[in-house]
Parts: structure tokens; C-alpha cells; sequence
């Protein structure tokens, strides 16, 4: 048999060499050599005496070289130096500003004479007539009782239909068709001017009672008459309200 060559192995990239694994694999191949010569020998026909074991030859292979170590790469070049700023151009100091002038004296005022007062002439008084007081009154005839009571019913009379005119039926009493009477007392300056207004006996319903002050208070008097009484009167009136 021929000596085994590990010559055409393809190389692989060196690794460092394991002897560990170097050997063991060599011990290998030796074990597994002379197991295929004694099974050669073992199938041959023939006397076995005479015939001489051959000797196998086993080349081992050195361990490729250690490749070189790469040399270091070169190492970067520094920038170039950045250019100086160029020298700052030299300034000329400010020219020195010219001294104000000198502040213009105020003039005084020149004081004027004071005039010598004149002496003044005397007014000749002049009588003013006093007003004369005004006439007094003229005495009005007195107004018996009876005039005056007649006059106030009569003003009672125009307050009552005054106050019926200005009446207003709210939206609430006309849709639940209340009716009533409220009596209320007012009380008149001579003026005319309304001084206060009370329900004296109220209709049981609150919406009447309301409408009829609200009647009372819109309502304008006119003044007094001449046979009146000069304050003021409390007058008792009866507002009547129903809807529709």
C-alpha cells in the first residue's frame, strides 16, 4: 500500500495549532491504518507464512507558519493649523468733543414803579325805594261742611272710576275665570300724589288681590279742589274683578 499524503487537503484559514487534537487525530489514523492491513491480509488466499507485512508509511504534516503580524496602520495625519484671525485694524480715538459754551446770564427783570393809588371819588347815594310788601291774600268765604262733604265724594267718585279704568285682568285669572271684590283704602295728598295703599278685605283669591293694587298704584290722581280738605284724605273703594 501506498503512504497516505495529506498534501491535497484544502487549507482552511490558520488557526492557532491544537497539539492536543494534532495528536489525538494521528493516533487515529495509525489505529485505523493497521485495521485495514489486518483485514487485507485476513481476505488474501494462500499461505499466510511467507508472506511479510507491509509497512505503512504515514507523513505528517508540519503545522503551517504563523502569518505575520499586519503592520499597525499609519496613523492619521493632524489637520492643518487653522489661520490666525488677522490683526485687528488699529482704532483712532474719538476726537475729544468741543467744551459747551458758557450759559447766557439771565437778565433781571427790571421791577416797574408802582403806580400811586388815586384817591376815589365819593358815590353819591342814591335812595332805593323799599319793595312794597305784596297784597294778602283774598280772604276766601268759608266752605261749610257740608260743601266739603260733597266735594270729597265727589273726588271718592272720579278715584273709583279712575282706578276700574286702569284695572288689568292677569293671564292667570282669566284662564282658571276667577272673579271678586277687593277692598282696598287709599290714601291721596292734595296733590294727587298717592301716600299708600292697603287691602282692607281681601276677594279670597291672591291674583285679584293682587290686580286691584297693581290698578291703584297705576292710576294718576289729580289734585284737590278748593272746597277739599288741605291734607291728606284716606278714601275706602271697592275694585270689582272677573275674567272674560
Amino acid at each position: 500500500m501506498s503512504g497516505v499524503s495529506m498534501a491535497g487537503r484544502a487549507r482552511l484559514p490558520y488557526q492557532e495549532p491544537d497539539r492536543f487534537g494534532f495528536a489525538l487525530v494521528a493516533a487515529l489514523l495509525v489505529e485505523a491504518a493497521a485495521t485495514l492491513a489486518f483485514v487485507h491480509f485476513a481476505n488474501q488466499p494462500g499461505p499466510v507464512a511467507n508472506h511479510r507485512p507491509r509497512i505503512m508509511k504515514i507523513q505528517m504534516m508540519a503545522p503551517p507558519p504563523k502569518p505575520k503580524p499586519l503592520p499597525p496602520p499609519p496613523k492619521p495625519m493632524p489637520p492643518p493649523p487653522k489661520p490666525l484671525p488677522p490683526p485687528p485694524l488699529p482704532v483712532a480715538p474719538p476726537k475729544p468733543l468741543p467744551p459747551p459754551p458758557p450759559p447766557k446770564p439771565i437778565p433781571r427783570p427790571v421791577p416797574r414803579p408802582i403806580p400811586k393809588p388815586h384817591p376815589m371819588k365819593p358815590v353819591p347815594h342814591i335812595a332805593v325805594p323799599r319793595p312794597q310788601p305784596p297784597p294778602p291774600p283774598p280772604v276766601q268765604p268759608a266752605v261749610s261742611a257740608a260743601e266739603v262733604e260733597s266735594a270729597t265724594a265727589r273726588y271718592a267718585a272720579l278715584v273709583h272710576s279712575s282706578v276700574q279704568a286702569d284695572l288689568h285682568v292677569p293671564a292667570m285669572v282669566q284662564m282658571m275665570h276667577l272673579r271678586g271684590v277687593t277692598t282696598v283704602s287709599i290714601t291721596i295728598a292734595p296733590s294727587g300724589a298717592l301716600v299708600g295703599v292697603s287691602v282692607l278685605r281681601s276677594s279670597g283669591a291672591p291674583p285679584i288681590d293682587q290686580a286691584a293694587l297693581a290698578a291703584v298704584r297705576a292710576t294718576r290722581f289729580p289734585p284737590f279742589s278748593g272746597k277739599m280738605p288741605h291734607h291728606a284724605v284716606s278714601f275706602t273703594l271697592q275694585v270689582k274683578l272677573r275674567a272674560g
